[in-house]
């Protein structure tokens, strides 16, 4: 999962996979950010897209980005 945080490193939201950009026959998308956004990439458990509850979603977001992070240099 892609997730995307401003630069106090609040979600902002987040992107199934690692690609931002997708194209389907003559039509591609591309996702960008504005300045001061960063994205993440990283492995998150596989029920996090069976999730309905946005309060739980965001909850697992939040415990990835914070492992995400603590293991960064």
């Amino acid at each position: 999962m892609t997730i995307i945080t401003d630069d106090q490193n609040n979600i902002l939201g987040a992107v199934q996979g690692h690609s931002l950009t997708d194209k389907q026959g003559q039509v591609e998308a591309s996702v960008s950010f504005a300045p001061g956004h960063t994205t993440h990439m990283l492995e998150v458990d596989d029920d996090l897209g069976t999730i309905n509850d946005i309060d739980d979603f965001q909850g697992r977001l939040k415990q990835h980005l914070q492992q995400h992070l603590a293991g960064k240099p």
